[in-house]
């Protein structure tokens, strides 16, 4: 979907778009907000991904040509808060909050934040997956709510050829609970008898999805990283990971009210974790 002139100038999504947008995450598992943030930003946050990917892959040993992750070659980093990417217009967008709030409730939290990269000259795409398991056990058989929003910032244009995500929406995030455990099917076995699409986004665009929706990542057929900025926004009642993000206390302290309330549960006062 695509927003009003008036709603990107203004920062401020009218009614009736928070509402599409949340009916798209609860019945298709997503939304898509296209070129919302400004190329400048973008191009910024794509150099210094590309700067940190480099040391990344220099100390874990990893090689394009020989290839690693059973030759995915997918980087998942995590990120540092620090400038540019602890712009509250990534940690804090209004148009996110303005979605997240109506789903998780006003009170949710930040509780993820990293990249995923596809480096090129991948051979095989990631196995199909949720990024949750059941929250109840194997012996709850009905959906449970969404507790947990992922968003995604593409900073290239993403295509069919630099490895973009594939995704299972219109209902594999609405199976019972005890689905997520790990004695159902093989996502795997099921996924290719359904219905799915690789999602083209242009650079500075927004995806809100509902965490258990399946999906991968696919081959990176070009020369250059195709890197996003993902974040996990959780219900207060369920959310993991707390004390995950380690937040400086000057970055804090510059903070508006709203993005202390969403990080108010991590660590702060701590020192700039680099990913290498």
């Amino acid at each position: 979907m695509k927003v009003s002139a008036e709603e990107l100038a203004s920062g401020k999504l009218l009614p009736s778009t928070i509402e599409l947008a949340v009916q798209l995450i609860q019945v298709n598992g997503y939304v898509l907000i296209e070129e919302v943030l400004p190329r400048t930003q973008i191009d910024q946050l794509n150099n210094r991904i590309g700067d940190y990917l480099e040391g990344f892959m220099a100390k874990n040993g990893f090689s394009l040509e020989e290839g690693f992750h059973d030759g995915t070659n997918h980087i998942g980093m995590y990120l540092p808060f620090e400038h540019p990417f602890c712009d509250e217009s990534l940690i804090a967008h209004p148009f996110v909050t303005d979605i997240v709030d109506q789903i998780l409730g006003s009170d949710c939290e930040l509780t993820y934040f990293a990249s995923n990269t596809s480096m090129p000259k991948g051979t095989k795409s990631q196995d199909v997956h949720a990024d949750t398991g059941a929250r109840f056990g194997s012996r709850f058989g009905v959906n449970v709510p969404i507790t947990n929003l992922v968003v995604n910032y593409p900073l290239v244009d993403v295509n069919d050829e630099n490895g973009p995500m594939e995704v299972w929406p219109g209902g594999t995030h609405l199976h019972p609970d005890s689905w997520y455990s790990s004695k159902v099917l093989n996502k795997t076995e099921l996924a290719p008898h359904m219905l799915s699409f690789k999602a083209h986004m242009p650079a500075g665009s927004i995806m809100i999805r509902d965490d258990r929706m399946w999906h991968r990542g696919t081959p990176n057929r070009s020369d250059k990283p195709r890197p996003n900025i993902a974040l996990i926004y959780s219900s207060t009642a369920t959310a993991p990971y707390q004390g995950g993000l380690q937040i400086p206390q000057e970055t804090y302290d510059q903070f508006s009210d709203r993005a202390k309330q969403l990080v108010r549960k991590q660590k702060i006062g701590s020192e700039v974790i680099k990913p290498y």
